[in-house]
C-alpha cells in the first residue's frame, strides 16, 4: 500500500531524495536541473519542508512505499490579494514502478483538495507538450489546455514548448 500524505518537518532529506529521483528519471520534464537541485544546502532543503506542509500557501504531497519516497506533489497558492484565488501545481512524479495503481491521481487530487479548502478558484500547471502520460491523467481530472508557449523551455540546446493547464474548481468549494 502506498500512503500519500503531506510533508512534516524534518523531512528535508527525504525530499531531496525524491525531487532528485525525478529530474534523474525525467530530465526533460522539469524546468530545473539534477545539477542545480543537487547542489542546494540542507537548510534550503529545511526551509522548502518548513515552508510546504499546508499550513499555509504551500503544501508538497508525498507518496511513500515502505517508507521510501516513491512520489511527490508540490502546490502553492498565489501570494498578493489580487490573486489569492489561483494556484500553481508542480513537481508532479511518480516512480515508474508505481504507476498505473492510482498514485498519481491521489497525489494530485489530495492538492486539489487543499487548493480547494484554502479558497483557491483556478489551478494552473505546466507540462512539457505532447507528453501523452501525463496529459492523461489531468485530463481525466479536468484539467483543460490554455496556451502552448513554443519557448517554454530550452533544453540542451534546445527550445521546449509547454501546455499551459488549467482546472477550475468547484464555485462552492
Amino acid at each position: 500500500m502506498i500512503e500519500v500524505r503531506a510533508i512534516r518537518p524534518g523531512e528535508g532529506a527525504l525530499l531531496r531524495e525524491v525531487r532528485l529521483a525525478a529530474l534523474a528519471a525525467n530530465p526533460g520534464a522539469f524546468l530545473e536541473t539534477y545539477d542545480e537541485v543537487a547542489a542546494d544546502s540542507d537548510d534550503l532543503w529545511a526551509a522548502r519542508v518548513g515552508a510546504s506542509t499546508g499550513e499555509g500557501d504551500q503544501l508538497i504531497l508525498l507518496a511513500l512505499e515502505d517508507g521510501r519516497a516513491v512520489g511527490m506533489a508540490g502546490i502553492a497558492r498565489d501570494i498578493g490579494q489580487r490573486r489569492r484565488h489561483r494556484a500553481t501545481l508542480w513537481g508532479v512524479w511518480l516512480d515508474p514502478a508505481c504507476r498505473g495503481r492510482g498514485v498519481g491521481r491521489r497525489l494530485v487530487q489530495e492538492a486539489l483538495d487543499w487548493a480547494a479548502r484554502a479558497g483557491v478558484r483556478a489551478v494552473y500547471l505546466e507540462v512539457v507538450e505532447n507528453e501523452d502520460p501525463s496529459w492523461s491523467l489531468y485530463g481525466r481530472l479536468g484539467f483543460v489546455r490554455r496556451e502552448v508557449d513554443p519557448f517554454g523551455a530550452h533544453v540542451d540546446g534546445t527550445f521546449v514548448a509547454l501546455e499551459r493547464l488549467v482546472l477550475v474548481l468547484d464555485e462552492a468549494a
